[in-house]
């Protein structure tokens, strides 16, 4: 641990706030770092030099100044990390004006460097969890020896990655990252049952991946509807807080750290196909998004075909197709989905009759429903390649 110049300027500054009292900070090598007085920055203070070899407070007086390089009268106090001398305060002026005010500056000096350390670890934790999530999606068809490397360095970091997992990725649509994302994306493990055992990592602008323990749901209805409610709860805290629209995917049970990769990839299709149906906002699970996975297999050329014989100008009448999807949505129900889109229930009836006349098939007849609703999907599956 080495005395920062950020550190040691917030200390004479603030020194210089409280009292008129001129301060040096000095390196473990005795070079002045920060001074009240600028043009002594650089400089080699020879008094600072000596009290890092005995490793003891030294006065010096006017008598003794000459004789170090650099020096002037008052104390010089060696800082302290654990037992190691990492720099020198010196502050000049009459010894019994300084003595008292030195030693509780050097002690507020310490106490900064040790909050300082603290935050390192932390922030260097924080991104060996970064890194190791990556390499749990990098090596999907990793062999055993890399299997052992990866379990050793979760054991490193807390984390037992012999348990079985399930992937959340959450996905905010933001302009920037600062760190505030990092220090709030924190409290999210503690939305599921085994925070100590919860993965959170940035894996891009916007968007953060959850790697959390699934050993605790009995069976696969249980984790679905467990986590289906941490994401609704992700979704409402991500949105309080940042006021962005916020996108949670919930991705299958990873029975081994193999697994991972393969479904980080398809969660991520199933987020990007699923997030263009939604502007606002939403939640999802990999389950009720088969359909779609499945779809975007299809190669763009047969996909364009279907979608031009079923919807034809359909496509060129956004608010038509909104309808129609919203209808859908929320199982052919009128009502409902008028509500949703803000319309008076005759203006949908009205606007499905237009729909009709454009593609020569009954959006309200299941048959034919089924075939507009595939090209809907598809349609949107192509939004997302472009």
């Amino acid at each position: 641990m080495r005395i920062t110049r950020k550190i040691a300027d917030l200390i004479v500054k603030k020194t210089k706030e409280l009292t008129e009292l001129n301060m040096n900070v000095m390196d473990k090598h005795g070079i002045i770092i920060s001074s009240s007085d600028p043009e002594r920055i650089g400089m080699l203070h020879e008094g600072a030099a000596e009290v890092v070899r005995r490793g003891e407070e030294m006065t010096i007086t006017e008598e003794q100044a000459g004789r170090w390089a650099g020096s002037k009268p008052g104390i010089n106090m060696p800082i302290y990390f654990h037992t190691e001398v990492v720099g020198v305060i010196g502050i000049t002026g009459h010894e019994r004006e300084v003595v008292p005010f030195g030693r509780a500056v050097r002690m507020m000096t310490e106490l900064l460097l040790q909050q300082s350390y603290l935050s390192e670890q932390v922030e260097m934790k924080e991104r060996s969890k970064m890194y190791l999530v990556q390499e749990l999606i990098m090596n999907a068809k990793a062999d055993q020896t890399m299997k052992d490397s990866l379990y050793t360095r979760g054991e490193l970091l807390g984390v037992n990655l012999r348990l079985p997992r399930v992937i959340l990725l959450v996905q905010m649509n933001v302009l920037d990252d600062t760190k505030e994302y990092i220090v709030r994306f924190k409290e999210i493990a503690a939305l599921f049952p085994s925070p100590k055992e919860t993965l959170v990592a940035q894996i891009g602008r916007g968007r953060w991946m959850i790697l959390a323990d699934a050993s605790v749901y009995k069976t696969n209805r249980h984790a679905k509807k467990a986590l289906l409610d941490i994401a609704e709860k992700i979704n409402t805290l991500v949105t309080e807080w940042f006021q962005a629209a916020v996108y949670v995917a919930v991705g299958r049970l990873c029975a081994d750290i193999g697994d991972v990769g393969e479904s980080f990839y398809e969660t991520v299709k199933m987020l990007d196909i699923s997030g263009k149906e939604s502007r606002t906002g939403a939640v999802f699970h990999i389950e009720d998004s088969a359909l779609q996975l499945v779809l975007s297999e299809i190669t763009d050329g047969s996909a364009k075909q279907l979608i031009s014989q079923v919807l034809g100008e359909l496509v060129q009448h956004p608010n038509l197709l909104e309808t129609v999807q919203a209808f859908y949505d929320y199982n052919m129900n009128v009502n409902t989905a008028a509500n949703v889109i803000g319309i008076h229930r005759n203006t949908l009836l009205y606007r499905l009759d237009r729909v009709a006349t454009f593609i020569g098939e009954d959006p309200r007849q299941f048959r034919q429903a089924m075939r507009i609703q595939l090209a809907l999907m598809l349609y949107r599956i192509q939004e997302t390649k472009e």
